[in-house]
Formats: structure tokens, sequence, C-alpha cells
């Protein structure tokens, strides 16, 4: 081989590698939704040109698997992704959803951790999702998957007879009864210092059961990602608690 061909052999190979496409596989699924992985390379960088590109390809697959919804968890370069703990460091989090043509919602979150790797919700969306019965017929398969969901009232707080603590949302057609026994960003005592119809939470679930008439019973284990409380002079001012709480999917939080 001359020497002018394997240079050109060796600078092709070196654009070919700078150019490696992010690591993207999709270890939940259903028949409209979908959980994606996203690895960086090593020499990736997690910018916008890098989200845009992102934002096209999860819309091409969306419309190809005709997908209501999905969401990627963005992870840096060389990370254990969905096999490590809910602490895993993540990038971002970013959601597209289209139950309607021409009404593509896209929401980019910006998570830290695994713990917001979920298929993405504020509770007011899921409480319509729920209220709209034309959709009632893929909840079997939207529960099979992990959500990630932001501004839950907390209507009740309190222990089992097993001493585990649970945080209970609910509206006129449906109840979040969340075991949450876990964080990556507060202690046991913080959250079991939840007031009832003082605080909004965030929270990754993991649903272990259902019961389907109305009200919806949705039972799950949850991560408790971010804590909003009123004050005592907010709660007063408003009666039955807060309205605060940080808007849906602005930002990752913790402590």
């Amino acid at each position: 081989m001359s020497a002018a061909l394997a240079g050109t052999v060796l600078a092709a190979a070196a654009c070919c590698s700078a150019a490696e496409a992010y690591e993207l596989t999709t270890p939940y699924k259903s028949g409209h939704f979908a959980l994606h992985q996203v690895i960086l390379e090593r020499y990736e960088d997690y910018n916008e040109e890098f989200r845009a590109e992102l934002t096209r390809d999860l819309q091409v697959q969306n419309r190809m698997q005709k997908l209501y919804q999905s969401s990627a968890a963005i992870f840096p370069y060389n990370s254990k992704g969905f096999k490590g703990t809910i602490g895993e460091s993540m990038l971002g989090l970013l959601s597209i959803a289209n139950y309607a043509p021409g009404e593509e919602q896209i929401t980019l979150v910006n998570a830290n951790t695994a713990s917001y790797a979920g298929l993405y919700f504020s509770f007011s969306q899921l409480k319509d999702f729920v209220d709209n019965k034309a959709l009632n017929s893929l909840f079997d398969e939207l529960l099979r998957l992990p959500l990630m969901v932001t501004d839950i009232p907390v209507n009740a707080a309190g222990f089992d007879s097993k001493g585990n603590f649970y945080l209970t949302g609910r509206s006129s057609a449906m109840i979040l009864d969340l075991r949450a026994e876990d964080s990556a960003y507060y202690t046991q005592d913080e959250i079991r210092a939840i007031k009832a119809n003082e605080c909004k939470i965030d929270a990754l679930l993991f649903i272990e059961r259902i019961c389907p008439d109305l009200p919806l019973y949705i039972s799950a284990r949850a991560a408790v990602n971010h804590i909003s409380c009123a004050s005592a002079e907010e709660t007063a001012a408003n009666g039955s608690g807060a309205d605060g709480g940080k808007e849906a999917g602005s930002t990752a939080a913790g402590k």
C-alpha cells in the first residue's frame, strides 16, 4: 500500500470514528409506548446539535412504529444506564408525545440521575389520559413501563401496618398510592416529613397493581425526586394546600 493511499485510509477511518453515533436501545416497549436508553460515544458532546439530532431520530421512530409517546433517558459515555442504580449519572430526559395529528409535544427535562428515567407525564396529563375514555384501552401497556410523574399532589401521607411509608395523590379520575421507599436526593426522614395537603412531589414510579374501576387505583413503588411544599402562610391562604411546585418538565431538582 502506498503512503498516500495509507494516509487516505487512515483519514477516512478517523472521520468515521469521529462521526460515530450514540448508542440507542429500547429496554422497555409496548405497542404504543417506548422508553429508550441513549449512551453517548466517547467524544460526543451533549449539546444543542446532539439534542436536535436525537429529537429527529425519535420523531422518525415514533412515526414508523406508530407510538403515541416515547422517552429517551440520556446517559454519558461508559455509563451503566438502566443497569445501574437510580443514582447513576444522567444527562437529560427527552420526551416526545403525539396523541393527535399536529399536536406533537416535545419536553426536555434536565435530569441528572437515572431516578428520572421513565416515560414522562405530569400528574395533570396522567389525569387527562384517564379522563379520555378513548385512551383507556392503552392503560394496560402504559403501566408496564416505569413512569416519571411530576407535580403529584400529596393528599394523604402515612404508614401501613408493616411500617412502609405511603404518599397518596388523587383526582376525581385517579388515585396514585405510592410506597415512597427510595430517593437519590432525600433521606428517609425528609421524605417521611412530607405533610398531606401541603406538598407536591415528582417521582419515578414502578407500577405494582391497578384496579381499573373509576377512580382508577394505581399502586406503585416510588423514588422521590423533588419535594415542593407550601409555607404555613400559603397553606392558610389556599385553604386545601399548596398550588406550588416547579413547572412540569423544567428541571431535575434535588436538595
